[in-house]
């Protein structure tokens, strides 16, 4: 019996995200009519970059996805014995064990009396393909994911350095300002001495003059007094 369809939301987007977008997909799998299918993409190919390879994964992580792969492989489960129930057979047992296939299709003959080899690898075929599309189609997704934040990074980046670049500028000209207003601080002394000094002038000869012509007042008072 089928079991309900996993939910793969969760994989690489939050369920805030999931609501924005369809959260239902339906595919059409001309080999075999199924109303379990894993959603995705019609795309079957399967290829991951080298580099993504040289990632270290955590544990919790391939954990988790390994469980959300083998739920989604269960809700693939079609009515009666098929793949799925000669699948589970092998791997309950030892799958590198040529014994035990011959073992599991005998039994699976008693099940099922129309259990054949080819029956069985055209219906494995199906299980790969449904299975190669939910990974072509979260690849994408996760893609997506990755290029938004790598696009948001770099524009946050751009503005950044643009914000940076600005305010150098801005402190390059206070810089300059400050430089200009010091070397105007600067020459407020020269300037002041030389009127200081010619001003310092001024009242010494003024205060001369004045003791010289008071001198020369002074000896004609005198005079008057003396000799007149």
């Amino acid at each position: 019996m089928a079991k309900e369809k996993f939910n793969w939301k969760g994989l690489f987007i939050h369920e805030k995200d999931a609501a924005k977008g369809n959260t239902t997909e339906k595919v059409e799998n001309n080999t075999t009519p199924s109303t379990n299918a894993f959603p995705g993409n019609t795309n079957t190919s399967t290829k991951f970059p080298e580099e993504r390879r040289k990632i270290s994964v955590d544990d919790s992580v391939l954990g988790s996805i390994i469980e959300m792969y083998e739920a989604g492989f269960d809700s693939l489960n079609q009515p009666g014995y098929d793949f799925y129930e000669f699948f589970k057979a092998v791997k309950s047992v030892d799958v590198d064990s040529p014994q035990i296939y011959k073992m599991a299709l005998t039994m699976a003959r008693g099940v099922e009396p129309k259990v054949t080899k080819s029956a069985l690898l055209t219906q494995a075929d199906f299980y790969i393909q449904e299975i190669e599309k939910v990974h072509r189609h979260y690849e994408i997704q996760g893609n997506a994911k990755k290029k938004q934040i790598q696009d948001t990074q770099r524009t946050k980046k751009s503005n950044l350095t643009a914000e940076i670049s600005a305010l150098e500028k801005k402190l390059l000209e206070i810089q300059n300002q400050i430089s200009e207003k010091k070397n105007e601080l600067h020459s407020i002394d020269a300037n002041m001495i030389t009127d200081i000094a010619d001003i310092d002038q001024k009242i010494i000869a003024n205060d001369t003059a004045r003791t010289k012509i008071l001198e020369t007042i002074t000896s004609v008072v005198e005079g008057i007094k003396n000799h007149i």
